[in-house]
């Protein structure tokens, strides 16, 4: 069974860097990719290391000093919900000279699921089964079982490799007599494939620009008047756009009367918008959200309700990945007649460079 579950865990680290890997793959003509701060999505690898101290309630022989290093498969979901899946080895040092053992090693699965807040907070529950462990922990079986409540601080080390810093509370659940708890420091380093991008410029680009250069040089003639540089290359000119404006009425996410809170149907469908848009910055300068109610009530009201329904949908699209987002209300300033259209929110695109491309993207999100 041991061996079984290591082969699987292994193969699916493997196999999310083999899919991180395809993921990122771009033309033979690339001449790099850059690494930029992006939101962690898909199975991430990490290594797990964690210490600290068991204690107990009627069974002395189980106190110590635990310690644990595991890797781990990260799976950060599309709503805000990280689960683990891991493999490692447990230690303890036991205390106690009457215990059964001075030192105990042995091998460990791990289980946790955890809520991701947008200040990138973790906690929710872990689980460890630990093997051939059970004697010395006073289980009623071989193996011993640990389950409890999770706290962990996300943050960048660098654009590419994340840290997790926190601790956890666990019981043993198939004790024999009274509580074995286990109280333990986190400390996990993880890499986000998903932060590579590829760069701008191919080595073919370079090649036929210092073609071109050099054709010029051989060919140019002195202009009769003075050029100007702001002539010769005008500035494109950018446009806000909405979003359907580019895609059509898909983009608007509606609300109930008074509330701002996001459906989850919305919630699944801005959070491919995020990723989206987060591989394709290069197409626009940044994202507004505008919040709008219905005619009815009072107009000061109406302008906060405007901006909670702002500030709701932005939040999402930052918990996705998205960080250049501004939210505004604007009260019912716009409103038709039509409540149900009326309450809504919806995404304009400050700066678009390229309209068709952004078209392009929007209208393949499912």
């Amino acid at each position: 069974m041991k061996s079984i579950l290591v082969a699987l865990i292994s193969l699916g680290c493997v196999g999310s860097v083999a899919f991180a890997q395809q993921d990122s793959t771009t033309s033979a003509l690339q001449l790099s990719q850059e690494e930029a701060a992006t939101a962690p999505r898909g199975v991430l690898p990490f290594i797990g290391a964690a210490g600290g101290y068991t204690g107990y309630e009627n069974v002395e022989t189980v106190e110590g000093a635990p310690g644990s290093i595991k890797l781990l498969g990260s799976w950060y979901l599309g709503a805000p919900v990280v689960m683990d899946l891991g493999y490692g080895t447990a230690y303890q040092q036991f205390s106690r000279d009457e215990a059964p053992q001075s030192s105990i090693t042995d091998g460990v699965v791990e289980f946790a699921a955890r809520y991701r807040t947008e200040n990138r907070w973790q906690f929710g529950v872990v689980a460890n089964h630990m093997f051939d462990q059970g004697a010395n922990y006073s289980a009623d079986q071989a193996d011993a079982q640990f389950t409890g409540l999770q706290l962990l601080k996300e943050f960048n080390m660098t654009p590419s490799w994340l840290a997790r810093v926190g601790a956890r509370a666990q019981a043993l659940t198939n004790n024999t007599d009274g509580w074995v708890t286990m109280y333990m420091l986190d400390l996990q380093i993880g890499w986000n494939p998903s932060a590579y991008k590829p760069s701008t410029r191919s080595t073919a680009a370079a090649e036929d620009y210092e073609l071109e250069e050099d054709v010029v040089m051989e060919e140019a003639v002195a202009p009769a008047r003075p050029v100007n540089i702001s002539e010769a290359n005008p500035a494109p000119v950018l446009q806000d756009m909405s979003y359907a404006a580019l895609a059509g009425g898909a983009g608007e996410i509606n609300f109930n009367s008074s509330r701002s809170v996001v459906a989850k149907a919305d919630q699944d469908k801005l959070a491919k918008v995020a990723q989206a848009l987060e591989d394709n910055r290069d197409l626009f300068e940044s994202v507004e959200v505008r919040g709008y109610t219905d005619a009815s009530g009072n107009a000061q009201l109406n302008q906060r309700l405007s901006q909670q329904r702002a500030d709701s949908v932005a939040s999402v699209l930052k918990r996705n990945g998205l960080n250049d987002v501004v939210a505004t209300g604007m009260g019912s300033q716009e409103a038709t007649g039509n409540k149900n259209s009326d309450r809504r929110a919806e995404l304009v695109f400050k700066g678009v460079k390229d309209q068709d491309a952004l078209k392009r993207v929007l209208t393949q999100i499912e």
